[in-house]
């Protein structure tokens, strides 16, 4: 890839301001209705926690707009703002501690969140305070605590304004690196009222996802938009762009490979000048290169310095993560299960992002054939897309706890824009030239396969509006409250392949255990034992959780060899049925765990019945099981995810166990409770 060295390549920095005259009077009117329905949405949000009478400020946690991680973020910058510090005590006691935050070492009370969102926030909850001194002039009788919907409404206004700048963002880089008008537009809209940007930048505009859209979104568009100009201030500028957004959101650091994949382009291949000047010349030329990158990391680094004090000032250290050593697990990604588990699976629960996704691996295959630089800008994306997946999996609670869909991947808003409107555009060029159909037929079907998308999101969303929290279990995402024609369209389809958007994940786990591909989405997402996220090996330690395997909570977990649920001895019970009976065990945790498994025979006592116990085809326990009750134990560590617990025992008419409860003919063993405990 040559280089760009003219000065007319910077201003399409400008470009961005004059995007809509460029684009047509009918695009970017689309474009501006998708944003007035975020508005609509977002002005009719009155959470109030179900009571708006009450008076805030009086220690009891009652939301406004600000709810849950949005209640933390909000009382940083009001801390900011009305007490100049970061001790967030005080407003902690006054408006609310619902989690009752741990003391630091520092002494003081701890909020593990970035101080990006408080720091952009500040200047507006400033600006709406004024504004409420300014109305309680003329008799409004606002509080001047700062914890208002006054004060609120003003403030999180941002997050409807950010969700639809990381749209637009995407629709620049895509003016500029593939072309089009309608695609663009088409796209942008589709991505902002079809995936999770949707719901935090209207429902749950306290959160700091809208904000972290479109800071990521802004330093990507930059990046793509002059990807090969050499020009320091262009460098010095994208550092600074990678550390904004990474004040709001601190894994947005990863999106710096974008650097590193414009450095290898570029000096993969030397241009000319540099090559007629010998070997020296290239290495010397390549190195600059390589300089330019490490200042778009010192840059960004610098601009970080805010958050490692506050982590410093309200921590005691600056390094490491305020939520504790194991809130991440770099070495048991769980990636599969961030893409495409029913429970906030980002492709599974909205399928705009991975059409997004696989048109930027389109984009990649297509190359310059769709635009100059274009294949560099898309691999770009895609590294940055990839590197924040694995950061998403890596963390404890992968599905982001009360979230609509994969919350931590709105950063990825603007790459969904650029992805999707590439499909768009190639099909439309493939459409232009069978001319036979008018292009209103072709708007139609687009809006018709879109809108059925957008459709399903808002509808889903709409379940969450007025603070109801957005709490996705594992299990069938089709087709439960949702409205029709969707659902009657839809169920059909999730009966013969189960979610298709849980392929390939859910393919391959069928294949696997030769089970239903539906299955998938009843197993993945719901583990037996999940203490609290700040959890320490020595805070673990001798405590546990108990699961059922003898309910009917475990029969989807159920793969072959086991009868069903059945009474037992103060207990529910499964008789293996087969001389091998396997059930999958689902485990969150990297750390050592002892396993107990509760195991009775079909037997009359002092008979012995040979056991063997499996652990993903290791066994763990050979003995002689004998009437009435033992208890299996075996060590794992590390074994995160799906574990396929195997029990063979030899069936045997009943001939009576103690007179505890009744036997079944021809069973082997009857398994209970499985018991983990942290060691």
């Amino acid at each position: 890839m040559e280089p760009v060295s003219s000065s007319r390549r910077w201003r399409r920095l400008r470009a961005l301001g004059q995007l809509g005259a460029s684009m047509g009077h009918a695009p970017r009117l689309v474009i501006v209705a998708a944003c007035l329905v975020i508005g609509l949405m977002y002005c009719t949000n009155d959470d109030m926690g179900g009571d708006p009478h009450s008076a805030r400020g009086d220690g009891r946690y009652r939301p406004v707009l600000a709810r849950g991680d949005g209640h933390m973020l909000f009382l940083m910058a009001r801390s900011l703002v009305f007490d100049q510090d970061l001790v967030f005590d005080n407003d902690l006691a006054r408006f609310g501690d619902p989690w009752q935050q741990a003391r630091t070492k520092t002494g003081r009370k701890g909020i593990p969140h970035p101080i990006g969102p408080a720091l952009v926030w500040a200047p507006m909850l400033a600006a709406a305070h004024g504004g409420a001194v300014v109305a309680n002039v003329g008799g409004a009788d606002i509080p001047l605590h700062g914890y208002t919907l006054w004060h609120q409404r003003i403030v999180f206004a941002s997050s409807a304004v950010f969700g639809c700048l990381s749209v637009v963002l995407g629709v620049w880089v895509v003016r500029r690196r593939v072309g089009g008008t309608w695609a663009p537009a088409w796209a942008a809209v589709a991505v902002l009222l079809g995936t999770s940007i949707t719901y935090y930048a209207t429902y749950m505009p306290s959160y700091g996802h809208s904000m972290d859209a479109a800071g990521a979104g802004l330093f990507l568009a930059v990046w793509a938009v002059t990807v090969g100009d050499l020009r320091w201030r262009r460098w010095l500028l994208l550092g600074l762009l990678l550390g904004v957004a990474s004040l709001v959101r601190t894994q947005e650091l990863a999106l710096g490979v974008v650097a590193i994949v414009e450095v290898l382009a570029i000096g993969w291949v030397a241009p000319s000048e540099v090559r007629s000047g010998g070997p020296g010349s290239a290495w010397r030329w390549r190195a600059g290169l390589v300089a330019r990158g490490a200042v778009v990391a010192g840059v960004a680094m610098l601009v970080l310095v805010p958050q490692f004090i506050a982590w410093e000032l309200v921590y005691g250290t600056w390094t490491g993560l305020p939520q504790g050593p194991n809130f991440t697990r770099p070495a048991h990604p769980m990636v599969a299960e961030v893409l495409f588990a029913a429970r906030n699976g980002w492709f599974a629960t909205t399928p705009v992002a991975y059409a997004g996704v696989l048109g930027l691996i389109v984009m990649a295959v297509a190359g310059t054939r769709l635009g100059p630089r274009a294949r560099v800008v898309a691999i770009g994306l895609l590294m940055a897309v990839a590197l924040q997946v694995y950061a998403n999996s890596i963390i404890y609670d992968w599905w982001a706890q009360a979230a609509y869909g994969a919350r931590r991947l709105c950063s990825m808003t603007m790459p969904l824009v650029v992805g999707l409107a590439v499909w768009l555009h190639v099909l439309g060029r493939a459409v232009a030239r069978w001319r036979r159909v008018p292009c209103a037929v072709w708007h139609g079907l687009a809006l018709l396969v879109l809108g059925w998308f957008v459709a399903w999101n808002i509808g889903w969303v709409s379940r969450y509006a007025h603070g109801r929290a957005p709490e996705r279990r594992a299990g069938r995402i089709c087709c439960r409250d949702v409205p029709a024609p969707l659902a009657a369209i839809a169920r059909p389809v999730y009966r013969a392949i189960g979610n298709p958007f849980a392929l390939p994940a859910s393919a391959v786990f069928a294949w696997r255990y030769g089970l239903p591909l539906s299955r998938w989405d009843e197993v993945i997402g719901e583990y037996p034992w999940m203490p609290a996220i700040e959890y320490t090996r020595a805070s673990i330690l001798g405590q546990g959780a108990t699961w059922d395997l003898g309910g009917g909570g475990a029969g989807p977990y159920i793969i072959g060899g086991f009868g069903p649920s059945r009474p037992g001895p103060g207990r529910a019970i499964r008789w293996t049925t087969a001389r091998n009976a396997d059930v999958l065990v689902p485990n969150l945790l990297p750390s050592p765990q002892r396993l107990s498994l509760w195991v009775a025979p079909n037997a009359a006592a002092g008979t012995r019945v040979p056991l063997v116990v499996r652990w993903n085809g290791r066994v763990v326990a050979r003995i002689s099981v004998v009437s009435p009750t033992v208890t299996v134990e075996w060590e794992i560590s590390g074994d995160v995810g799906l574990n396929l617990l195997s029990v063979e025992a030899t069936l045997a008419p009943p001939v009576g166990i103690a007179g505890e409860w009744v036997p079944i003919k021809d069973a082997g063993v009857a398994i209970g409770a499985l018991r983990f405990t942290g060691i």
